[in-house]
């Protein structure tokens, strides 16, 4: 093969993985807590009474509480609340954030110059400085022990999210993102 296929090849390879970027999930926890005496969980009722959250549908809301549910269910007894070892908190966060930086036509995103150019047509050159809107989606599941009524665990899935989204597939983001934060607890 000649080295242009096996460069393009490479350019195809770095280019799929800038777009398969996951969630960033991060968790904190309450240091020397003891994670392996909890057995039985409830999951507390949204309360939708805010701006942000009146703007989110319930359904949205059942579907979070279905997903966690499950997840939890596997591990743990579901029980009535009054019984449970620890409550389960959770939030959905939309905000809109503003991205900077400049688009250049040939390169994509960057601050640096544009090197070299292997097709000199002049509808390759020029880069918009229009800043770009778009939405941040953060979903806060928290952990609260149920006898002390303080926050054990935390954890905070962040994406991306794209303009369009159809409720289902909504939903498909949702449900990946209670999975990928759930499969750090507990933290041990």
């Amino acid at each position: 093969m000649s080295y242009s296929r096996w460069a393009l090849i490479g350019f195809l390879a770095v280019l799929m993985a800038g777009c398969s970027s996951g969630p960033r999930v991060t968790t904190d926890y309450q240091a020397g807590y003891d994670f392996a005496a909890l057995k039985s969980f409830t999951i507390s009722e949204v309360k939708q009474d805010t701006k942000d959250n009146l703007l989110i549908s319930p359904f949205t809301f059942s579907h979070i509480e279905n997903v966690i549910a499950q997840e939890l269910g596997q591990r743990y007894a579901s029980v009535a609340a009054g019984s449970q070892d620890f409550t389960v908190n959770f939030h959905v966060v939309i905000e809109e954030k503003l991205d900077p930086g400049t688009y250049d036509r040939v390169y994509g995103y960057g601050y640096y110059g544009r090197g070299y150019r292997y097709y000199p047509s002049p509808l390759f050159y020029g880069s918009t400085g229009a800043p770009r809107v778009y939405n941040q989606g953060s979903l806060i599941v928290d952990l609260v022990d149920a006898k002390t009524e303080k926050p054990i665990w935390r954890g905070v899935s962040e994406k991306r999210l794209r303009q369009g989204l159809t409720p289902q597939e909504q939903r498909e983001v949702l449900t990946n993102a209670v999975r990928e934060v759930l499969a750090k607890f507990p933290p041990i």
